[in-house]
């Protein structure tokens, strides 16, 4: 039998090499993303608090109802058809759908369209992780109690980390395979170069080179997108005030203290004759501590001087932000932005109040446009909604997502 020739041979076996290590690649990288498209706690709780924490929370009232033990009060059917589009199930005439929107002030979730089955189950899922581990202590950032471990990212350590191993374990197969190839043609093997000087070959310089700018380029564009994003920001103020205390147990509304809120561009930080109206007949705290940050009202109140408060919620001075539009005109609670601020001992940034942010609000939040005589103007949109060819309407719809609403 006549043998082929070497340069033949290499170049048979350097194709099947090469799909072979292609195949390995495709399946190592497939593996791990496959797993993102199943249903996962880890997965729920991603979008839930991207999307559902303004509004809700598992174990508490907020805006909406508490979430815990959901999957145990209504089927997997009804909460996909609920979370989707619950102005459509409602418009069914679903008594169950109509009982929660009435018992809420008519407060219309937003619509999720383009969240498929598989995320609106990973939602629920995670709601069921987080009805069976301890409830929050109040006060505490919430989200973080009883989550599940950060599965993605461990696994996708493992995987590199695997991927290397193989790299290095095919690396020398070539190398076998390549003196078995030239043994059987009867031809000398060429000289196997060191690893080291591989390592140093023009192209692989120029795949450290390129990696190295794409790297550069993510971490610089991370970086420049969470300048000056400061969620989770708590900063001692001069005064142990508790929005625990005066919000949640005493319900004191949030309008009483923050007044120009719905008058105003700004919200306002209460001046001490505020507090005086109340703290003229409260002078004493439940505790020693409580009765002696009282005390700083009244030195604050003697001197005539303000109390210095930490500003805790910073947007950038190319952005306008219009209280009295959300609250007065959009009826927005308080909490959506601010999140539970009825459970904080300590007031802390809540959201991100980051551009996407704001605009995933814009697109998803459903406006009042029927009952509110400001959105007159709108008589198309006012027509298309009569019809039944629309069956809300969002700001995004009215022009709220464009750059000049905010930046000017």
């Amino acid at each position: 039998m006549r043998s082929l020739p070497s340069t033949c041979v290499r170049i048979i076996y350097t194709n099947r090499f090469r799909k072979f290590i292609a195949s390995i690649f495709i399946l190592l990288f497939l593996v791990p993303f496959s797993g993102y498209a199943e249903v996962s706690a880890t997965a729920g709780e991603k979008a839930f608090k991207q999307y559902c924490t303004s509004c809700h929370q598992v174990n508490n009232k907020l805006v909406g109802p508490a979430l815990k033990d959901m999957h145990t009060r209504r089927t997997e059917e009804w909460l996909i058809k609920w979370i989707r589009n619950n102005s459509a199930l409602r418009a069914t005439g679903d008594k169950d759908a109509l009982a929660i929107y009435e018992e809420y002030n008519k407060n219309e979730m937003p619509s999720f369209l383009s969240f498929t089955d598989d995320d609106i189950k990973s939602i629920i899922e995670y709601v069921k992780v987080q009805s069976a581990a301890p409830a929050t202590q109040p006060g505490a950032a919430p989200g973080t109690e009883g989550a599940p471990a950060d599965q993605p990212s461990f696994w996708l350590y493992i995987v590199v980390g695997v991927l290397v191993v193989i790299t290095f374990l095919l690396m020398r197969t070539n190398t076998v395979l390549k003196r078995l190839a030239y043994e059987k043609i009867g031809e000398e093997l060429p000289e196997e170069r060191p690893l080291l000087s591989r390592l140093k070959t023009k192209r692989a310089i120029a795949f450290y080179v390129i990696a190295g700018v794409f790297l550069l380029g993510f971490t610089l564009a991370d970086s420049a997108m969470r300048l000056g994003r400061s969620k989770n920001y708590k900063p001692v103020q001069p005064i142990a005030f508790s929005h625990e205390l005066h919000a949640g147990i005493n319900q004191i509304n949030c309008l009483y203290c923050h007044s120009s809120a719905e008058k105003s561009k700004i919200a306002g930080i209460p001046p001490v004759s505020t507090c005086m109206n109340c703290h003229k007949a409260i002078q004493q705290g439940e505790s020693e501590a409580g009765t002696a940050e009282i005390q700083k009202i009244y030195a604050a109140f003697d001197k005539n001087e303000p109390i210095e408060w930490v500003k805790i919620h910073n947007l950038p001075d190319h952005v306008y932000f219009n209280h009295s539009q959300h609250v007065a005109v959009g009826k927005i609670a308080c909490q959506t932005c601010h999140g539970p601020v009825e459970t904080m001992p300590e007031l802390y940034q809540f959201t991100s109040l980051s551009m996407g942010w704001c605009i995933n609000c814009h697109r998803q939040t459903d406006v009042q446009f029927g009952s509110n005589n400001y959105y007159s103007m709108y008589t198309e949109l006012h027509e298309d909604f009569k019809s039944g060819k629309i069956d809300k309407v969002t700001a995004e719809m009215m022009g709220g997502t464009e750059c000049q609403k905010c930046h000017y």
